[in-house]
């Protein structure tokens, strides 16, 4: 009796080690949306997962050397879904080279045309996301209708609180990326603002510094180095998460980013060549396959903008199941995540198909509720 005591106190305690969050089930959406179309976001998915939040992809700045001044790149005019009730953060990535180059009146400058865009993004986007909700109620009166898509404007302002800023700032660019950052803050005053922090980012924090930011979105993928041929997943792999996830000090609070995407990286001998399409079919008469995640050129072709010679080689790069799991348990187990947005990156329904719906719900079911 009182063997089988002690083995159920030992079940009791390890049950009460293990962390249980209160998260928030999120996906990052990243691909470029012309005004007027909706996101691609399929409500039944939606629904299954029980997606509550979207970190949805606004435009890219990039250093324009013949102007020389940061420009906007790649815009997405509108993200407007049908339901209208999915919590967003508009997010703007920003390379190191606009940090490194501009002035601090350009860097002025630049928060203050950041918020313009974002706030015209976000009216072209109120007004659609509004119209396509009412659109649905079947509405003969037009004064009823009018007055429904005021309603529906009022619930779409309430799905936005933050504002995300990607950046892979640098000791030598932080001092103006966080100048950047406290001049946003003034421009955005209705909302939040966050800011990705990369794994050496976290890790390193007394070196990379801490952005003035309100909280940071851990992200968990692109650690190997893609342009060696000996790399096995640039993408990332639980081994090389170890590396990183060190410490649980870092002084911010967090969300985390997984990734949930694919790429196949071409080679010519040790060249790197660049990323194919993921749309390529690797199976037709082009390629022979050498193991599981490589294949051979057989013939000469043109894939998009690129000329591959025979004898050139891809690289196909996914996380599996298995790795994403023990990524889960490193985190989960090393990172302060209660009240934490958990995201995937990103929105592909190939992706989301291959992994499976039920896959990415155990994957949020590991964090907790």
């Amino acid at each position: 009796m009182k063997k089988l005591t002690a083995i159920a106190l030992f079940a009791l305690l390890l049950y009460g080690c293990k962390k249980e969050y209160n998260i928030t089930r999120s996906f990052c959406y990243w691909k470029s949306v012309d005004y007027g179309n909706r996101i691609d976001i399929g409500t039944g998915n939606v629904d299954t997962l029980q997606l509550k939040h979207i970190y949805m992809r606004l435009f890219d700045v990039d250093w324009n050397p013949y102007s020389a001044r940061p420009l906007p790149v790649a815009t997405s005019w509108g993200f407007a879904d049908d339901s209208n009730r999915l919590e967003v953060t508009p997010s703007v990535y920003i390379t190191n080279k606009v940090v490194l180059n501009s002035s601090r009146k350009q860097l002025i400058e630049l928060a203050h045309n950041i918020a313009k865009r974002v706030d015209t993004i976000v009216a072209h986007t109120r007004k659609d996301a509004a119209r396509s909700a009412v659109y649905d109620y079947n509405i003969a009166s037009w004064d009823e209708r009018d007055l429904c898509i005021a309603e529906e404007e009022k619930v779409f302002d309430t799905r936005i609180h933050e504002i995300l800023i990607d950046c892979d700032w640098t000791p030598k660019s932080q001092g103006n990326y966080f100048f950047l950052l406290r001049e946003i803050k003034k421009v955005f005053p209705k909302y939040k603002i966050a800011a990705t922090i990369r794994l050496w980012q976290y890790r390193d924090y007394e070196l990379a510094g801490i952005p003035p930011v309100d909280r940071g979105l851990l992200m968990c993928y692109n650690m190997g180095d893609i342009k060696k041929r000996e790399t096995q997943n640039s993408i990332a792999t639980s081994e090389e998460l170890k590396k990183y996830i060190t410490h649980n000090d870092y002084p911010l609070k967090l969300d985390v980013a997984l990734p949930l995407f694919r790429w196949m990286v071409a080679f010519r001998e040790d060249k790197l060549l660049g990323l194919m399409p993921n749309d390529v079919d690797l199976n037709n008469k082009y390629f022979k396959k050498i193991d599981d995640t490589h294949y051979r050129f057989v013939e000469d072709v043109v894939i998009g903008e690129t000329y591959y010679r025979e004898g050139d080689e891809i690289r196909v790069e996914q996380v599996s199941d298995a790795e994403i799991k023990k990524m889960i348990d490193i985190v989960k187990d090393n990172v302060e995540l209660d009240n934490s947005k958990i995201t995937f990156f990103s929105w592909d329904d190939k992706i989301i198909e291959s992994y499976g719906i039920k896959t990415i719900s155990v994957y949020y079911a590991l964090f907790g509720r």
